[in-house]
Order: C-alpha cells, then structure tokens, then sequence
C-alpha cells in the first residue's frame, strides 16, 4: 500500500494523499489508515465499555432510569439492567478482562454475582 504522499501542484494547491481501509464491523464501515493499528474487542470489553457510559448518562441525569435510556437508544431494558450490571464487578476483575487476561463469556459476566469483590474474585478468578 502506497504511503502517505503531500504533493505541491503547479497552480499552488497542495494534494495530500492518504490510503485508507474500509472495513465493515457490526454493520458500521470502520475507516483505518495503513499505519493504524487496528484493535479487535471482545464482546465483553465492548460490554463493559458501554455498562460504564450507560450508567454515566443516568448518574450525570441525561436520563432518569434505565427505562429512560432504552426507549431512547431504542434496546430492551433487561439488556440495559445486564450489562450495567457488570459496572459493579471488582476493578481487579475489571482490569483482567480489559487487558485480555481473563477470559470469560458475556453470557457468564451477565449472570448474577455477589455483591462482595471478595467473594467475585474467587469465583470469576478461580483458574487465574
């Protein structure tokens, strides 16, 4: 792939060209540069990222509740009430599956935990 290139033409004006790739993820075109590093997330690192920016909208009062927030973005609240859920996982935990050393299933983080972190970490970090 041709690299990026900043060419001064006879009339003054300046072509600058930039090769681009286009790719299709989720049903959105995601546009990367040759020299980006492009980075795959797991469904849960995506499900945590959205758990803490849905429960900052509703602490900062763009919206009420839960119910709020999924009429506006248009997905089932129970989903909502699931994933926000994962914003009260141990930071340790947290950290583990943002850095991609633990491995678990979305459907596994959904699932019910107890409230102590103690008590997550020796459930969900048993095998780590």
């Amino acid at each position: 792939m041709e690299k990026k290139q900043i060419e001064v033409l006879e009339n003054g004006n300046v072509r600058v060209t930039i090769p681009l790739i286009f790719k299709i993820a989720g049903g959105r075109t995601r546009i990367f540069t040759s020299d980006s590093e492009h980075v795959e997330y797991t469904p849960v690192q995506l499900a945590l990222a959205r758990a803490f920016r849905w429960q900052k909208m509703i602490d900062e009062g763009k919206f009420s509740n839960i119910k709020d927030l999924a009429a506006t973005i248009g997905v089932d609240s129970g989903h909502i009430s699931r994933t926000i859920r994962l914003t009260l996982l141990s930071p340790k935990i947290i950290h583990k599956l943002l850095s991609g050393e633990l491995d678990l299933s979305l459907d596994s983080c959904r699932r019910s935990f107890p409230d102590s972190w103690a008590e997550q970490e020796k459930i969900l970090l048993k095998g780590s």
